[in-house]
């Protein structure tokens, strides 16, 4: 269980359901976003949470498009009518749903990307047109929630992270959560414009910082990394 408490401006971010990736539902005043989407066999228990929680989302945000994060997001589109948002970089591989297979940034990590790239096809997904295509920022004041997204590529080139209340970063795959005291991502495509994206993020100012996979990172553990690596 993952307990993250309500911003002081009075914001709820809960993690929806487990599943292959961390999705994340935002709310406030009874509108409500989600972050990320998993992969296709998540459906039923992405549906069964939004019913237990009686939330109907407005919007879904992808942090990338990769199949385990954007799986999803056709489905939330035509079934909740949710406007979906990415960043321009990836506009294209969600149209197709297509997932390209980021570099390792550890030894283990390349040897599996080599793998993953021969049976390619088993990442794809539902494709979905998006209905808001961004550069460098987007604000989501429209959907009722007190914050924005911004390109924070490296992971994959079209990375995201939303911000909330300038206080909660869900950040994607940008950082991980798995192994305590270790957030730097096992797989990116660079890990230069990554670094130069984790100063973007701890210059939001943000304390708590969700990842896609794992449990929340902490505002010293970024900063203990990021001065490790730049």
């Amino acid at each position: 269980m993952i307990n993250i408490p309500d911003t002081s401006g009075g914001t709820s971010v809960i993690r929806l359901t487990p599943a292959r990736c961390n999705i994340w539902a935002v709310t406030r005043n009874n509108r409500t976003i989600v972050v990320d989407t998993g992969i296709s066999f998540d459906r039923s228990r992405i549906e069964h949470a939004l019913e237990r929680r009686g939330l109907v989302p407005e919007a879904v945000i992808l942090t990338h498009t990769h199949f385990d994060h954007a799986g999803n997001a056709a489905w939330l589109q035509a079934e909740y009518g949710a406007e979906v948002v990415v960043q321009e970089a990836e506009s294209h591989f969600l149209a197709g749903g297509d997932t390209p297979i980021p570099e390792g940034t550890y030894t283990v990590t390349r040897g599996l990307v080599s793998i993953g790239r021969k049976i390619g096809p088993a990442f794809r997904y539902d494709p979905c047109r998006a209905d808001h295509v961004f550069a460098d920022r987007f604000d989501l004041n429209r959907f009722g929630i007190n914050g924005y997204i911004i390109h924070t590529p490296g992971h994959s080139p079209g990375g995201a992270t939303a911000v909330i209340d300038d206080e909660i970063a869900i950040a994607g795959d940008s950082i991980i959560g798995t192994t305590p005291g270790k957030p730097f991502p096992p797989f990116a495509d660079d890990v230069e414009i990554l670094i130069g994206s984790w100063k973007k993020i701890i210059d939001t100012g943000c304390v708590t910082f969700l990842p896609g996979h794992g449990k929340p990172v902490s505002r010293e553990e970024i900063i203990s990394e990021y001065n490790k690596r730049k």
